[in-house]
């Protein structure tokens, strides 16, 4: 090829597409292109990768905080999922965290997940009384068609607190189908439930029954610490009752019956209780499946919490009455440190003493913990507690069952399930009501294998 031809070859058009360096630049630009996008392809596949096992460990941790499983769920980009999710998971924090966060979202949506929603009239008649409140609260708010029914159930329970749930998810109800559920409450043993349902019927009927809601409420006892009836409440409670009942004589034709029915996926969850290990006053090890066969009672309280140790004499008596089929364990989470950092009641380890160093705050830290452990013995020794008391140090049981609201009591079956999980304390008689239910559940599951 000669010099003019060399030339003209490089002068064509085509120089631009031809040119050996342009080629390179070319091929480098697209290699760079499809570099960048597998990298970007795998920063997705290993953020995805990375939020899967931390949602998987999120699920699979028995004892995390709410606001770690609420943040699970609304950085999912499928919320739905993962409230379902974190509600079958059988975890008492993660179910309620579930049920709050769905409450919230159905407000906001015309179309409800209908798996999302049978959860929700699942979660009304939970074993947990908080999961119960909230699934409630968000029935009345999509004012469901089952929340009558629903409401109707809890005015069977033997506690009174859920018979006075189900009666404020009642007010909304039309006097057809409330007045007939409400009537047979006016025999309630607690005054403040027949005043509830008194007040009902007379928003119903316009009548007046007589009877006002301060006097039959329960107040604190100065001296005790416990909640009790005012003297008299419960004869004005009942005479109140008889008028109504007078009233009722007279009208109840004007009430045909209504027919209502709990939907069939409102049964109640079956909820293992988690099993753990903690150590009692004495230094033995204690674990919750060591009473198989037998009906717990876990009571989480600590020394500083007036209605904590106020209860006791009730656990007390409850133990002694029901040495061969119950089993009272109270754990005491004064290790567990409060919202400011203080444990057993007290300052802040670090406020406790001046510290000079690692090993003066490893003693002044011994030194704390070894006081809250005499505390916690001292006030067994003073109220004569009769059952095992176990020292949940590092909030391991109180962290599974959300013990931070005190007192809180969980009762287990002899099957290992949880039947009740509240906050608040009971009577006597509200507790061997609650105990008896749990033992006759376990029964009738028994009966039902061997027949099966």
């Amino acid at each position: 090829m000669n010099s003019s031809e060399s030339k003209c070859h490089n002068n064509h058009g085509c120089h631009s597409a031809c040119s050996p360096r342009a080629e390179s630049a070319q091929v480098r630009k697209w290699r760079l292109l499809v570099i960048s996008s597998i990298g970007a392809a795998a920063l997705v596949l290993a953020v995805g990768l990375r939020k899967s096992l931390t949602d998987r460990s999120v699920l699979a941790n028995e004892s995390p905080s709410p606001e770690l499983v609420e943040e699970m769920i609304e950085d999912s980009p499928d919320s739905a999922t993962a409230i379902l999710a974190s509600w079958r998971s059988q975890k008492i924090v993660h179910r309620q965290v579930a049920v709050r966060l769905a409450a919230r979202l159905w407000p906001r949506t015309k179309i409800f997940d209908t798996d999302l929603e049978s959860m929700m009239l699942s979660a009304a008649m939970d074993p947990d009384l908080s999961v119960r409140e909230s699934a409630l609260s968000a029935l009345q708010a999509k004012r469901h068609p089952a929340l009558p029914a629903l409401a109707g159930a809890q005015l069977r329970d033997c506690d009174p607190q859920i018979r006075l749930l189900g009666l404020n998810h009642l007010k909304t109800a039309d006097a057809a189908i409330g007045a007939p559920l409400v009537m047979p409450l006016l025999d309630d043993p607690d005054p403040f439930v027949v005043a509830m349902g008194l007040k009902l019927l007379e928003k119903w009927s316009g009548e007046k029954f007589g009877v006002k809601l301060v006097e039959t409420a329960a107040v604190e006892n100065e001296k005790t610490g416990l909640k009790e009836f005012r003297e008299g409440s419960r004869e004005k409670a009942k005479a109140g009752a008889v008028r109504a009942k007078a009233w009722w004589l007279e009208h109840k034709g004007d009430y045909p019956p209504v027919a209502v029915s709990i939907p069939e996926t409102a049964s109640a969850t079956v909820l293992p209780a988690s099993d753990f290990e903690l150590r009692s006053l004495n230094g033995d090890k204690v674990r919750l499946s060591d009473f198989q066969g037998k009906v717990v009672l876990i009571n989480f309280w600590t020394t500083w919490c007036t209605a904590c140790v106020s209860e006791m004499p009730e656990l007390i008596a409850l133990q002694k009455q029901n040495s061969q089929s119950l089993v009272v364990l109270g754990v005491s989470l004064d290790y567990v440190p409060d919202a400011h950092g203080h444990i057993g009641g007290h300052a802040a380890v670090e406020e406790q003493g001046h510290s000079n160093g690692h090993h003066d705050d490893h003693e002044a830290t011994a030194a704390a913990l070894k006081r809250v452990r005499e505390k916690v013995a001292r006030t067994v020794k003073a109220r004569g507690i009769n059952y095992p008391v176990l020292l949940d140090e590092k909030n391991e049981a109180g962290g599974r069952y959300n013990g931070g609201e005190l007192p809180t009591t969980v009762i287990v079956d002899a099957r290992g399930n949880v039947r009740r999980r509240f906050i608040g304390a009971r009577s006597l008689a509200v507790f061997e009501a609650m105990i008896a239910e749990a033992a006759a559940l376990a029964k009738a599951h028994d009966s039902f294998d061997v027949a099966r």
